[in-house]
């Protein structure tokens, strides 16, 4: 008798939850269509007009000289800036995702792993038919240093920046998802490079050259897309299938009144 009642608990619990959920995301699910409206218009207004004019927009050249004037040639700086390009060419990227997949994994973060894949695949794909239809080339003259003239793939909008916005920013919101970090210290450090890889993204790529200023305000369109996206369908799954959860990070029952 007893193994009926706890099944039925469970089911009344799980039930309770989705409810509660439902309601509080009711709200946030308007505000989550709002948002994503104006990236995907602005992100297509600009990929219209990159198509209809492949060079560099107004803007595009003084901005990319000023930012090569300022940061190349400073040293250490210049290094780490241009090092973190890095992260994002094909073979690093496949191991720190994989690498960082595998740690969810270890710590039973199953809805973790899973929204991470879903996003550098869907995003990647995205983000490459995009380009094909812009066809945009890479920047080539104008007085710019290039660290190399890539000729295998277009500019716009940015790779590197996409992916970094859409795979870094989600794992900057999975961070303020977790209750129970190993240390207060270590989850802070880990959201301040992850804010840093983020903001230095576009900077490096343009400081190498590679792409122009409005590439790079394109991925950063096109990623935020993918996390707004990503994030909200996080939180349903979240309260939908708890059992994808680690067993720490349950979302409370509600109180009774």
């Amino acid at each position: 008798m007893g193994k009926p009642f706890a099944t039925s608990s469970f089911s009344s619990a799980q039930s309770q939850r989705v409810g509660t959920a439902a309601e509080i995301l009711r709200p946030k699910h308007h505000l989550f269509l709002a948002v994503e409206a104006c990236l995907v218009l602005s992100l297509g207004i600009l990929s219209a007009v990159v198509h209809a004019n492949p060079g560099p927009l107004p803007g595009d050249v003084a901005l990319a000289q000023a930012v090569q004037r300022e940061l190349l040639h400073r040293g250490p700086v210049t290094q780490l800036i241009e090092g973190i390009s890095t992260l994002n060419w094909p073979l690093p990227t496949a191991i720190t995702l994989g690498l960082i997949v595998l740690v969810f994994l270890a710590l039973r973060r199953w809805l973790d792993a899973a929204v991470a894949l879903i996003a550098a695949l869907a995003s990647s794909n995205q983000r490459l038919l995009l380009s094909k239809w812009v066809h945009r080339p890479r920047p080539y003259g104008h007085g710019i240093h290039q660290l190399q003239h890539i000729t295998t793939s277009y500019s716009f909008p940015s790779g590197h920046v996409t992916y970094a916005v859409t795979v870094f920013g989600l794992f900057l919101f999975l961070a303020t998802h977790i209750r129970r970090p190993i240390h207060p210290v270590l989850i802070w450090v880990i959201r301040v490079v992850l804010v840093c890889v983020i903001v230095l993204m576009p900077v490096s790529r343009v400081l190498e050259g590679e792409h122009w200023p409005s590439d790079t305000l394109g991925g950063i369109l096109d990623g935020l897309f993918w996390v707004v996206l990503v994030s909200h369908l996080y939180l349903w799954a979240r309260s939908r299938w708890p059992a994808l959860l680690a067993p720490d990070e349950h979302d409370p029952l509600p109180a009774k009144t």
